[in-house]
């Protein structure tokens, strides 16, 4: 039996599968069993699986029903004690599933996240997560921390940088499937684990999220949370000295997403978003700027366009002249498939 069971989810991603099984086939650790549920892809990237020449590679199929369907179908295939997740269209570093391991069976721990790397901006976003107080080390929520930094913490998990014991996946039932949920899906399946368990989370970064490769990513933006539309799909797995924390942080979660939904002008649906949950008026300063917000609806839009269009390559641009001059730290290189191919002809 293998150390760790890998689930990966496939669904037209011909393009980009390849390139997230080659980094699992880097791992340090080899001692591993990838599991490819095909969600009823329509393309050829089943058959590109099914190319590879790997007995640790095992592809099952079955009609599609959506990212977290296809999650807990490999979730109940998986037999090793500890388990992790990548999508079809990301990369892990070669030292992802060894240092993942380590923190979670050195702290005895239920989950470990390790920091990672956005494509294609290239950010490193373990700055942009110590700017809200997560640090690397082991935690564990007692139900008196400030919301903020807890909402932090909960949301840092996601499907690539997160490594588990097996049983806590069956434990909490998994990803939630609700109405063929298709986004957040895999939030409340973290929340659900780290509001009840001990968890560590890492570093260097040894993940690459391609959000320039993921039509979900890309959608979710103004997609709502599924807590935010029934707060119970989290709540009821949160014990009961923990529930006033929990109820917090998905106010304020769906406070954000209505300063979003005002941004993108989407008026009405951030005032019905404000009034679902009233207590989000406690969060005053983020609350009136909300408001703000909200009456400016319109004219936000074309700020947001603006900065959508400009921001990213102006941000690239800056950074890669940054690199250049070695004013910042080089981002690691995986390597490729012609890489692979030069190394096994030599």
């Amino acid at each position: 039996m293998p150390c760790v069971d890998i689930v990966m989810p496939l669904y037209n991603k011909a393009e980009t599968v390849r390139r997230a099984i080659r980094s699992i086939q880097h791992q340090s650790v080899t001692d591993w069993r990838l599991i490819v549920v095909d969600d009823g892809s329509t393309d050829q990237g089943p058959d590109i699986v099914a190319a590879i020449d790997d007995d640790r590679i095992t592809i099952v199929r079955q009609e599609n029903q959506g990212p977290g369907a296809a999650r807990n179908r490999g979730i109940a295939l998986a037999q090793s004690e500890f388990l992790s997740f990548l999508d079809a269209d990301d990369e892990w570093y070669p030292w992802y599933l060894e240092n993942s391991l380590r923190a979670i069976t050195e702290n005895d721990v239920a989950l470990a996240g390790t920091h990672y790397y956005e494509w294609p901006k290239k950010n490193d976003m373990s700055k942009f997560w110590a700017r809200r107080g997560v640090h690397c080390g082991r935690f564990s929520l007692v139900g008196n921390e400030d919301p903020g930094w807890a909402e932090s913490l909960l949301l840092f998990f996601h499907v690539g940088n997160s490594l588990m014991k097996t049983q806590m996946a069956c434990k909490f039932d998994g990803f939630y499937v609700g109405e063929r949920c298709d986004s957040g899906e895999d939030t409340v399946f973290f929340i659900r684990i780290a509001i009840n368990e001990d968890f560590m989370i890492i570093d260097p970064p040894a993940v690459i999220h391609h959000r320039e490769d993921s039509s979900l990513s890309n959608r979710a933006e103004l997609s709502l949370a599924p807590f935010c539309e029934n707060p119970e799909v989290v709540l009821k797995y949160c014990p009961a000295h923990k529930r006033n924390l929990l109820r917090s942080v998905i106010a304020r979660f769906a406070l954000r997403s209505a300063r979003n939904y005002a941004r993108h002008g989407y008026k009405k649906r951030a005032m019905e978003l404000l009034k679902s949950f009233p207590e989000s008026r406690k969060f005053s300063g983020q609350y009136y700027r909300c408001r703000y917000e909200i009456i400016l609806s319109r004219w936000f839009t074309y700020w947001i366009r603006f900065k959508c269009a400009v921001g990213p390559p102006v941000r690239l641009f800056i950074k890669s002249v940054a690199w250049k001059l070695h004013l910042l730290p080089k981002i690691p290189e995986i390597p490729t498939e012609k890489e692979d191919k030069y190394k096994n002809d030599k």
